[in-house]
């Protein structure tokens, strides 16, 4: 019970630990070169203004540094003016941090923005350094620019890299689940099928998280130097994998209809299984084995599109129900598949879409 406890929190904190370790360091990277080029003892806004920046994922981190340098001027210039008449005491804070928000409510309600105009106003109210104004703003904008620069240049993700690994994680499950699906037509297994039936089943996470992956990489390029600099090749790469989705769900259908050949054929006598159905099986699982390896290569893609492309004609139409229905799920999973892997540019590719 507790085993997978423990495996979801050691993932997520393998997930977090880049973003923590480059807000971190970047966090006293700003706290050090505000110390230098301010000569202030505790330049505060500078780290908080760098770590807060870095924390979210790739594709938006330089919006929040925007986002977040508005909201730190704002509450910056609201509690300068505010110290003037009021003293530091838990009313005149609260007075304070709402001013401050609704202010910058009039333009954003974007929650990041009014948190950190708010907090800005409490900080210089309430701890009242001999800092002005000006200086408090400056370390603010050293920690903004700092995640600016990390998040744009130096430590931007390659979209490419990122999006055709979690194509790789999606094809994964479908390549070994029609792999136990062709092994068990060759076995005549039910229990086989029925285990590479449950597999495909149980892994649609994977589809949800390549999903998402694609939204960020989207983000990357409209947000980032090194997105923007490889757009073309990405929106390629994106437009290729929205077929993933459809050939994973023909992968469970795939599963499915060979669980109920398999269980035709345990139960009736002189129910014979082609072997042209098993041959299909099996070339349409090598074909997305090779493609998973690594969805990026052009060499695996063409392997992967000879091996599926006589399969898209497969024709079943003299065949008893359930081969018919197998081979048809087959096909279509094929089909998909050359849509991937198609030597020709997709389509939509060239298409102007708005999401880019």
């Amino acid at each position: 019970m507790t085993a997978p406890l423990f495996r979801d929190a050691g993932q997520r904190v393998r997930q977090a630990t880049w973003r923590v370790f480059l807000a971190s360091v970047t966090a006293g990277l700003a706290w050090w070169l505000a110390q230098i080029l301010l000569d202030q003892p505790a330049p505060i806004f500078a780290p908080i203004a760098a770590m807060v920046s870095l924390l979210d994922e790739p594709g938006v981190r330089g919006l929040r540094a925007f986002r977040l340098i508005g909201g730190v001027v704002v509450g910056v210039g609201v509690g300068e003016i505010l110290m003037l008449y009021l003293e530091a005491g838990p009313w005149e804070i609260g007075v304070g941090a709402a001013v401050a928000m609704l202010i910058v409510a009039a333009f954003s309600t974007n929650p990041l923005t009014l948190i950190q105009a708010g907090i800005a106003a409490l900080l210089v109210i309430g701890i009242q350094t001999p800092q002005t104004g000006v200086s408090r703003l400056l370390s603010a904008l050293i920690g903004g620019i700092l995640a600016l620069l990390f998040s744009q240049v130096l430590a931007s993700p390659s979209p490419l890299v990122t999006l055709g690994n979690a194509a790789r994680t999606a094809l994964i499950p479908a390549a070994r689940g029609l792999r136990g699906t062709a092994q068990a037509l060759t076995d005549a297994d039910p229990a086989a099928a029925r285990e590479a039936l449950t597999l495909v089943r149980n892994r649609y996470q994977e589809i949800a998280a390549l999903q998402n992956m694609r939204q960020t990489s989207r983000q990357i390029v409209q947000r980032t130097l090194r997105g923007y600099r490889h757009r073309h090749r990405i929106r390629h790469l994106d437009a290729r994998l929205s077929g993933i989705e459809s050939l994973y769900t023909g992968t469970v259908l795939t599963a499915r209809a060979a669980h109920e050949v398999l269980r035709r054929h345990s139960e009736t006598p002189n129910f014979e299984i082609p072997s042209w159905i098993v041959h299909a099986a099996t070339d349409l699982a090598r074909a997305v084995e090779t493609l998973a390896q690594d969805p990026r290569s052009e060499q695996n893609r063409r392997h992967a599109y000879n091996l599926v492309d006589p399969l898209t004609r497969l024709d079943a139409a003299e065949a008893p129900q359930p081969l018919a229905g197998l081979a048809t799920e087959i096909r279509l999973v094929a089909a998909d598949l050359v849509g991937i892997s198609s030597p020709d540019p997709p389509a939509s590719a060239s298409r102007s879409d708005g999401s880019w």
